[in-house]
């Protein structure tokens, strides 16, 4: 995902992460340990074996196992942080994991590996150690149930590990998820297989705000990018806090160090331990916490001895990257494609739920495909489109046409009002993201020209006195001119009654039909039926035709509906 960068960031990034260091004693023991269920230490002891790295022989790959456990262990790979080669940086973690009865294998990578392939390198030596581990140990593992945990540059690592466990090896068939802590950027994976994550695979990736050294967007890029449902993922943000002088301090080094806090047991042990019971077990309750979308029992993060609250976590997709990019060390270095969305007949803002819209960027799509099922599929040529709304429910959009720089969508009916994000991925594995205001009515008229501007593509219905039934189109398509051309509707027979049928989307929410208001060329008309046509998305609107429009030729079509202007059209009339 991420082009190489040269020495100097390497040797900027070995001193910014050696940020260990022991919080005074006072923070230590402000907020006590959890005392039973997730966050809570296990029973078991901690058994540390250790060989030379396969491809690092300076350092030691690590297996700590549960000393009392006589059943296979489920195994936790852990990949440091930048020059982090000793396990001790992680020790109270990598106990907390282990008493809860999960084997650790710890693998170290060289900080400087001699040419330009140093983060293939660096990955091979990481995995060369999981490999390693599995060879010499594997009769205690239990490698049907397996996650990747990382830190910091360990953290980017986590991908592109299991890429090589899961998907090359098998491992994790029976339970299988990554939790990336502060991840920095990721390498060795592509876009695609981000894409193709394996399907009962869990991820969390989580943050904290008071990190100066890898940007968020970092995280949130690849957090985006992992093609899981919203309901198997989640995003989580740390935030620091203080009473009377005792520091909360979410900083980079948060997960590591000699001791432990809050930010530890409620905010990662907690956590890791309900997603390891979710993942591997599959209960419910553990769901609900690791990957609860900013529910009330994932913010939580303890009691003050005082009896406040610790500063919520932020949790859940929408959870906002607000710092800038140059208060980090390493800054986000964008890949993901904006997108603009508008309504598909009006090409205006905002869209309405259950109507039909228009994205516009690049690499939307590999190539064009237009729909031709009876249903609208929610994957069309490899494409997807996600649209998660302004309460953080993320569902996805039925597509009607797909291409490299357009797709055609229909909004979900249940999508809440307000600020929503548009998230389209291809097959390729490329993503676009952009925001589109919601509103419960947005009407727009679909044009001849299919631009929001110009002739109607509307039809006239006229009824003769005999009950015959006639339609007649407002506008054709001119061969010479290569433009579309008024048809007028002609109203001069008294006996006729003729109706203008309006064709757009948006409006089907409205409230009564008196606040459907319509004027042509000036005049106020009498809308007769405004509502769903019966396709997906489709509305149609009615309008009884007075005679006094005849010969008023082209003019002006202007709908209203519960205050909502839609875009003006025109019609003509003989």
């Amino acid at each position: 995902m991420k082009t190489s960068n040269s020495m100097t960031a390497h040797l900027i990034l070995l001193a910014a992460l050696n940020l260990v260091s022991p919080l005074p004693a006072a923070a230590q023991n402000a907020i006590p340990p959890i005392a039973s269920g997730y966050g809570a230490n296990g029973a078991f002891t901690v058994l540390d074996e250790r060989f030379a790295s396969p491809l690092f022989a300076a350092e030691n790959v690590h297996v700590f196992r549960p000393a009392e456990r006589s059943s296979l262990a489920p195994v936790i790979f852990f990949a440091p942080g930048f020059g982090a080669t000793d396990p001790a940086t992680y020790r109270p973690l990598i106990n907390h994991i282990v008493s809860r009865g999960y084997a650790v294998v710890f693998s170290p990578f060289q900080i400087i590996a001699g040419d330009g392939s140093v983060y293939e390198k660096r990955y091979d030596t990481i995995f060369a150690g999981y490999e390693e581990a599995v060879r010499r140990s594997g009769n205690f593992f239990d490698l049907t149930r397996v996650a990747f945990i990382g830190h910091s540059y360990g953290g980017g690592a986590s991908f592109a590990m299991l890429q090589r466990g899961a998907v090359g090896k098998g491992w994790g068939a029976r339970g299988l998820f990554v939790f990336a802590l502060a991840p920095w950027y990721v390498y060795e994976i592509t876009t695609r297989q981000l894409l193709n994550f394996p399907a009962h695979a869990k991820l969390l990736v989580q943050v904290y705000d008071n990190d100066t050294v890898n940007d968020h967007r970092i995280a949130k890029e690849v957090f985006e990018r992992t093609g899981l449902p919203a309901s198997e993922k989640d995003f989580v943000l740390l935030r620091s806090d203080q009473q009377q002088g005792v520091a909360l301090d979410a900083t980079h080094g948060t997960p590591s160090g000699q001791t432990a806090d809050a930010l530890d047991y409620y905010g990662i042990w907690r956590l890791f331990d309900a997603l390891a019971d979710y993942a591997f077990n599959g209960a419910a309750a553990g769901k609900e916490l690791a990957l609860g979308n900013g529910n009330a029992q994932q913010r939580f993060m303890g009691v003050w001895p005082n009896g406040q609250p610790v500063k919520e976590a932020q949790a859940g997709a929408c959870v906002p990257i607000t710092r800038a990019s140059s208060s980090f060390l390493f800054p986000y270095d964008q890949t993901i494609h904006d997108l603009a969305a508008l309504s598909a007949a009006s090409f205006k803002t905002p869209l309405a739920p259950e109507s039909i819209g228009s994205v516009f960027g690049k690499l939307l799509s590999v190539s064009t495909a237009t729909n031709s099922n009876a249903s609208l599929p929610l994957t069309l040529n490899g494409t997807s489109l996600k649209v998660r709304d302004s309460n953080c429910i993320e569902r996805p959009a039925p597509l009607f046409f797909v291409s490299p720089a357009q797709l055609n969508f229909l909004l979900p009916a249940e999508t809440a009002t307000g600020t929503a994000t548009l998230i389209a991925q291809n097959d390729a594995g490329e993503v676009s993201l952009g925001n589109i205001n919601i509103s419960r009515v947005a009407p727009g008229i679909f044009t001849a020209n299919a631009n929001g501007q110009g002739l109607a593509a509307a039809l006239a219905l006229r009824i003769k006195a005999d009950g015959q039934q006639a339609y007649e189109p407002a506008a054709r398509f001119d061969d010479a001119t290569k433009r579309f051309a008024a048809v007028p509707v002609d109203l001069s027979n008294a006996d006729d009654r003729v109706f203008l049928l309006l064709f757009g989307t948006g409006w089907r929410n409205r409230s009564d039909l008196s606040n459907v208001v319509v004027t042509i060329g000036g005049q106020r008309i009498e809308a007769t039926f405004a509502g769903a046509q019966g396709s997906p998305g489709l509305d149609q609107i009615n309008l009884r035709l007075p005679r006094t429009l005849a010969g008023r030729g082209e003019v002006d079509v202007v709908l209203q509906v519960d205050g909502q202007t839609a875009n003006t059209v025109r019609v003509s009339f003989k």
